[in-house]
């Protein structure tokens, strides 16, 4: 790899689900400052969940009849995104350390990623009190994150320890775990009852195979080069890069727009 690759690389931090925004920024167009690959795969994420919770809405507001519980492609579908969004996450934590973590930038990251998790949580249970998210996909992050840092230095391990935390679940099913302060883990026998669940198993194995991943990244001459410059690539890059708050805002948003459009049709909500 040449030097410009090697500075491409240097010049990567801590990019998970909450990417910095650079000042001065007006268009959709990438930055040659930072690798575009990790903004595509999480812009790609990102556009497939406005998919899906857009198709969430038109069932909860009756314009649709779907079945995203039981049905095969729907549980599938959300799976394809949380399996971006963390592997994606643990890609980048490994290149912002691999020549030493910039630990106050992690840890701004970290309390930034902490706030938004409780603003889900807190306007979750404003909307829905009975099914509130106390353990989604950002609360997963700030967990994950920090404990996946022990791991940067495991290499191949991180295959074989990874995938222990993905079977982990199909092994152990535990009643212990159902309880309200256990949910979390993902060892239980119930299925819980919010609207977001990214629970610490399995999940946490995606994190570790990103990480392996994001180790072996600079040997991969293509994945630091930019990207082609197809047509809707600098927009899903865009998303990618503003990916937290495209999150936080999407969906209420959303709600708004679909109960307007409801409400003005008359069509009767769930």
């Amino acid at each position: 790899m040449d030097s410009e690759d090697r500075g491409q690389v240097e010049e990567l931090r801590f990019k998970a689900i909450v990417p910095p925004i650079t000042r001065g920024e007006s268009s959709f167009a990438p930055t040659i400052s930072r690798l575009e690959l990790p903004d595509a795969l999480r812009g790609l994420a990102v556009l497939l969940m406005l998919v899906f919770h857009s198709a969430y809405d038109l069932n909860h507001f009756n314009f649709l009849s779907l079945d995203l519980l039981h049905s095969t492609f729907w549980p599938a579908f959300q799976k394809v995104i949380v399996t971006l969004f963390v592997g994606v996450a643990g890609i980048s934590l490994a290149l912002a350390a691999r020549r030493g973590l910039n630990k106050p930038r992690f840890w701004r990251r970290e309390a930034l990623l902490l706030v938004s998790a409780g603003l889900v949580s807190a306007g979750s249970y404003w909307l829905f009190p009975t099914s509130w998210i106390f353990f989604g996909v950002l609360h997963f992050m700030a967990l994950a994150s920090v404990l996946a840092l022990p791991f940067l230095r495991l290499g191949g391990w991180n295959i074989v320890l990874g995938s222990v935390a993905v079977l982990l679940p199909w092994w152990i099913h535990e009643p212990l775990f159902n309880a309200a302060g256990l949910q979390w883990v993902g060892l239980g026998t119930a299925i819980a009852n919010t609207k977001d669940y990214t629970p610490f198993l399995p999940w946490f194995g995606v994190m570790l195979f990103g990480v392996y991943i994001g180790n072996k990244f600079e040997r991969c001459s293509w994945c630091v080069h930019p990207l082609p410059r197809w047509r809707g690539l600098a927009e899903i890059m865009w998303l990618g890069k503003h990916s937290l708050v495209v999150y936080l805002a999407h969906q209420p948003l959303l709600m708004a727009f679909f109960w307007l459009v409801a409400t003005f049709t008359g069509v009767a909500e769930k």
